[in-house]
């Protein structure tokens, strides 16, 4: 039996994931999901939760899957606290209920088409740029870089944080010997974009990514001897993209492209 074929999964909403936007995006895919009855059991259910600590709680009430809805708080954790995140990625594992950590740029449509294309061997520099609201987290937007680092390339390696403080952050990794710089900016107009530059001698791509809150997609430039094309456009986001590898692997047992092992790596490099 294929996943067309099966009822849409019922979803349960906790804390800051019950919210319009959210609920505009579960509208959106009425074949795969629909809400939960209220007061209803959780056993077949899948749920959304905002924190780490909601996430435990998700955990212990056994659903078929959960929906990690952002980094926020994640990355201030203190450095022991990455040994919670493993043993809810353990836990999650031993129970078969799988995780997907959603972001606003890792888990875009437009990095997955590039499966593959992108290739640090062919690069000389690796550029991640973003512009963020007011109050943003240093911390935890360096982990929303790094997770599209690793969904989009590699995983980075020794991450050092060069300065960070209100106005935004400059740090510096590798992914394999390509040098990463990693910059952020703070933005009074209360937008969230960024870019990724993979610049290499041959062939240069340049991923763009604008305020998820709006509806414009990300947009793809490859430039070679042939000068500049721009890839067939995208129209959906990463958080709606979530959802579905949230699908995926609840009903095909597919492996989530970032999931809380991969959070907890990350989350390493930013502690040591």
């Amino acid at each position: 039996m294929t996943s067309t074929t099966l009822e849409p999964l019922p979803v349960t909403l906790a804390g800051g994931t019950d919210h319009p936007a959210v609920h505009a995006t579960l509208a959106s895919l009425p074949k795969y999901f629909r809400p939960a009855t209220p007061g209803g059991p959780t056993t077949g259910t899948v749920a959304a939760v905002p924190t780490l600590t909601a996430l435990r709680a998700a955990l212990d009430a056994r659903p078929t899957g959960i929906l990690l809805a952002g980094v926020a708080g994640v990355a201030g954790v203190a450095a022991g606290g990455v040994a919670d995140v493993r043993e809810l990625a353990g836990r999650a594992a031993a129970a078969g209920v799988p995780v997907v950590v959603a972001g606003p740029w890792a888990l875009d449509p437009a990095v997955a088409a590039l499966a593959g294309a992108l290739d640090a061997e062919d690069a000389s520099l690796i550029e991640v740029t973003a512009t963020v609201p007011a109050g943003s987290s240093p911390p935890d937007v360096l982990l929303d870089q790094l997770a599209l680092l690793r969904t989009a390339i590699g995983p980075a390696r020794a991450v050092e944080v060069i300065q960070a403080d209100a106005h935004g952050h400059l740090a510096r990794a590798h992914v394999g010997d390509v040098p990463v710089h990693l910059a952020a900016a703070v933005s009074g107009l209360g937008t969230r974009r960024a870019r990724l530059d993979v610049l290499g001698p041959a062939v240069q791509w340049r991923l763009s990514f604008p305020d998820p809150a709006t509806a414009r997609p990300a947009t793809v430039a490859r430039t070679d001897a042939d000068g500049e094309r721009l890839l067939p456009t995208l129209y959906e986001s990463a958080y709606r993209a979530a959802w579905r590898h949230l699908h995926a692997a609840v009903t095909d047992g597919a492996t989530p492209p970032y999931s809380l092992h991969d959070l907890a790596d990350d989350l390493d490099l930013l502690h040591n």
